[in-house]
């Protein structure tokens, strides 16, 4: 069955590892079987999903297989593919074995393995490096990402690592080695080292129009994958003023680029239990976004061209309702006004479709747009736009499951701040929707995603809500399969 976002049978993606060659992505990817309950990222070897388009995937199964319980890679982590010669390729990825420890911590290591056609890999069990346990602590030392410094004319390994010595919570740096041959490396002094956070795990780096770009993801102060920017690969680093690809739920961002554009490869993390109200956990569900260089430098995400193709049989948009509000006609728009909370909405499919609809904010202090709700708005998704602050983010109603006294509805968190995003400056905000099974992927002004799951809501009515002001809708539209 043809699927929008990809996630393989009877197991859960994790970080991904994209390579572009040819015309084919190989998103490789570290496949969690989930062995025991509350566990991850354990038996986890590298898996390969093979794309032309970054939407639909062909699984191709096991890439690199993990060691026995006695050997370093007893699970096989986060690394990168590089090419050295006629179809010679190299993998490095973290080993790690949790029964190997220095100074009582269990440490990481990196190990490669060789291919000739990037679907079948073999482990150089004689190839082991470990951190300096002098300038960078043992125990944190994995997800090695590879290129070649044409400008150097040797290769640079970056890593997520940890000065010596350093703070447990801000000591996380990316670390830095050199090789001429991909066999020997040196160690060198910290790449990119801002005393913020515990780790900085999946590094990467590239070049994009006359800029160098690095992309790194923590779970410390922000759960997200961040980017940071430099005309050199010698920085400065700046941090742009929305540094983020998606939210909390999309993690381990990394990229490949064909050539021509550029391709951002994360996960839409699961929710324990499958429900609303459980905790993220690790690993989940393939999502693609096309990354845009905008005029200033920054980056930002668009869905592909293959997601916006995947729904194409258009539904009506009829059986319109409307709560606590007064609406009229007005130059192809619906305007709706409200001195308290007003709505305008209609009829969506259970799941699987994409929803478009373009608002156009009034003088209100906040408007959005109501997923799988009611008639009387008592249930459902609402993405909160914050026109004062600038601010967009997820919300959910009810927030949790009723307590014992009638205020334990968790009115204090106004929204599920860990999917909240810097909302762009604009005239009218273009929403696109792609709703799949419990998935729910959303693009503003396709330059940004927001991302979640969507457990304990379907069908229902969708719309445009604002709260003591104006709004107004056009351009709705509902496409499924």
């Amino acid at each position: 069955m043809d699927k929008l976002f990809f996630k393989p049978d009877n197991a859960w993606v994790g970080d991904l590892i994209p390579y572009y060659e040819d015309g084919t992505y190989y998103a490789y990817y570290l496949h969690d079987p989930r062995v025991n309950p509350g566990e991850f990222a354990e038996e986890t070897t590298w898996h390969l999903a093979t794309t032309k388009d970054c939407r639909k995937f062909q699984y191709q199964g096991e890439a690199i297989t993990r060691g026995g319980d006695d050997r370093p890679n007893k699970n096989i982590y986060t690394g990168s593919v590089i090419k050295k010669g006629e179809n010679e390729y190299y993998a490095f990825y973290t080993a790690f074995n949790a029964d190997i420890q220095i100074h009582g911590k269990s440490v990481q290591s990196v190990m490669r393995a060789f291919s000739t056609d990037l679907i079948h890999w073999e482990t150089d069990e004689d190839f082991l490096f470990v951190a300096d346990d002098s300038m960078y602590e043992s125990f944190d030392w994995r997800d090695p990402y590879v290129f070649k410094n044409e400008e150097e004319g040797n290769y640079w390994m970056l890593l997520a690592a940890r000065k010596k010595g350093g703070g447990a919570h801000r000591g996380g740096c990316t670390a830095l080695c050199k090789s001429t041959d991909l066999v020997n490396w040196t160690y060198e002094e910290p790449f990119y080292a801002p005393e913020m956070y515990v780790t900085m795990e999946c590094p990467e780096v590239f070049q994009m129009g006359g800029w160098w770009y690095l992309v790194f993801s923590t779970f410390s102060d922000r759960f997200t994958t961040h980017y940071r920017m430099a005309r050199t690969l010698d920085g400065p680093w700046g941090i742009p003023d929305d540094d983020v690809f998606d939210t909390r739920a999309d993690y381990a961002i990394k990229t490949a680029f064909d050539g021509q554009k550029r391709f951002a490869f994360g996960w839409i993390a699961s929710k324990a239990g499958n429900n609303d109200y459980g905790p993220w956990e690790w690993g989940g569900t393939m999502v693609a976004h096309e990354i845009v260089q905008e005029p200033d430098g920054t980056l930002s995400v668009k869905p592909t061209e293959a997601m916006k193709d995947f729904y194409n049989q258009v539904l009506p948009v009829n059986d319109l309702c409307y709560y606590h509000c007064t609406a009229r006609e007005e130059a192809g728009k619906t305007i709706i006004q409200s001195e308290t909370l007003g709505a305008v909405l209609f009829p969506v499919p259970e799941q699987g479709f994409e929803l478009d609809l373009t608002i156009t904010p009034g003088q209100s202090a906040e408007t959005g747009v109501a997923l799988h709700t009611d008639t009387g708005m008592e249930n459902g998704y609402f993405l909160r736009m914050d026109l004062s602050r600038r601010t967009a983010a997820w919300d959910m109603w009810p927030r949790s499951g009723q307590g014992v006294y009638q205020w334990q509805i968790k009115g204090d968190i106004p929204c599920q701040i860990e999917t909240s995003r810097k909302l762009p400056a604009a005239d009218t905000y273009h929403i696109r929707i792609f709703r799949e099974d419990d998935l729910c992927v959303l693009y503003v002004n396709d330059r940004m995603a927001m991302s979640t799951r969507m457990y304990d809501h379907k069908g229902g009515l969708a719309g445009i809500y604002t709260v003591g002001g104006t709004a107004a809708v056009s351009g709705c539209q509902i496409k499924v399969k």
